[in-house]
């Protein structure tokens, strides 16, 4: 599948240090927008807003960067293999 590539893997795992970077940054949107996500969002804690957020982003830049590097859109089956692979490596972090 797509994360048996040495590169691919590489390349997941870079984009997600460097969203994780972004973590501060992430986590004061989630502040300052506290209210409008509660209500519009129906996200009613601050660890599932960030967790979402870095998710969405690593995601989004993997499959722009995928594309660019093989020609080739993700089917639905390999985006699952991507999402469970992003989601195990969160899973490790300690965000309260």
């Amino acid at each position: 599948m797509v994360l048996e590539d040495e590169f691919n893997k590489v390349l997941l795992d870079k984009l997600i240090q460097n969203v994780l970077s972004c973590l501060p940054i992430i986590e004061d949107i989630s502040k300052e927008q506290d209210a409008k996500i509660k209500t519009s969002l129906q996200v009613n804690n601050r660890r599932d807003f960030i967790l979402g957020s870095i998710w969405c982003t690593v995601l989004e830049k993997f499959l722009v960067s995928f594309y660019l590097y093989t020609g080739k859109t993700i089917t639905y089956e390999q985006g699952l293999e991507i999402s469970e692979y992003v989601l195990n490596k969160l899973s490790d972090l300690s965000i309260k």
